[in-house]
C-alpha cells in the first residue's frame, strides 16, 4: 500500500490536531449541562413555594445519592423515604450527558420497591410508557429544537424542563399517593 484512497483518513491526518481539540469539549459541554440541570432546583423551589405543584408538604431537592446519577425529585413529606421511597424524579448522567440528544435526561416516578408498582399500569401512566426495576414509570425527556443553546433560547428549554417535572408531579403523584395508601392500608 502506498497510497491513502479514503478521503475521511486524509481529512483526519489534516485536521488531526484540531479535532482533538474539539472533540476535548465534550468534557466540558457535559459539566456545563450538569450545572445546568442543578440549576433547576431554583425553579422547582419557587414552583413548590407558589403553590402550583399543589397541596401542602412537598418538598423538593437535589438527591445525589448515586453521585453519577443525581435528580431533581419532588415528593410529599409523608410518603416513604429511601430507596424504596417513591418520588418523582427528572435525572440525569453526570458522565455522558450532554444537552439532548446526545445525553440520557429521564423523568418519572422513582422506586425500587414492588410494593409501590400496582398503580402503575400502562393505562395509568401513557404519558411515561417505560418501567425498569427502579422506575415504575418513566419517559426520556425529548430534546428540544435545533439551536436551543443560542441566545437567550436556554431559558426556553430551562421553562420546558421545568413544565416536564411539574406535569410529571401532577400526573404521577396521585398514583404514588394510590400505592403509598395501598401500601399503608395493607
Amino acid at each position: 500500500m502506498n497510497r491513502i484512497e479514503d478521503e475521511r483518513i486524509k481529512f483526519y491526518l489534516q485536521h488531526e490536531e484540531r479535532i482533538r481539540e474539539w472533540a476535548s469539549l465534550e468534557t466540558e459541554v457535559i459539566k456545563l449541562a450538569d450545572r445546568f440541570y442543578r440549576s433547576l432546583k431554583g425553579d422547582l423551589d419557587a414552583a413548590v413555594r407558589s403553590g402550583k405543584i399543589g397541596g401542602d408538604g412537598v418538598d423538593s431537592f437535589l438527591d445525589e445519592t448515586w453521585p453519577h446519577w443525581p435528580g431533581l425529585v419532588l415528593r410529599r413529606q409523608d410518603w416513604p423515604q429511601g430507596d424504596e421511597g417513591p418520588h418523582v424524579r427528572l435525572q440525569w448522567h453526570t458522565k455522558t450527558s450532554c444537552f439532548p440528544p446526545h445525553g440520557e435526561l429521564i423523568c418519572g416516578v422513582m422506586s425500587s420497591s414492588k410494593k409501590h408498582r400496582q398503580p402503575f399500569t400502562k393505562e395509568a401512566r401513557p404519558a411515561y410508557p417505560l418501567q425498569n426495576s427502579w422506575w415504575p414509570a418513566y419517559k426520556n425527556v425529548e430534546p428540544p429544537e435545533d439551536g436551543f443553546w443560542e441566545g437567550d433560547n436556554l431559558k426556553e428549554y430551562r421553562n420546558h424542563l421545568v413544565a416536564t417535572i411539574l406535569k410529571a408531579w401532577k400526573d404521577l403523584s396521585p398514583l404514588v399517593d394510590k400505592a403509598v395508601g395501598h401500601q399503608l392500608g395493607s
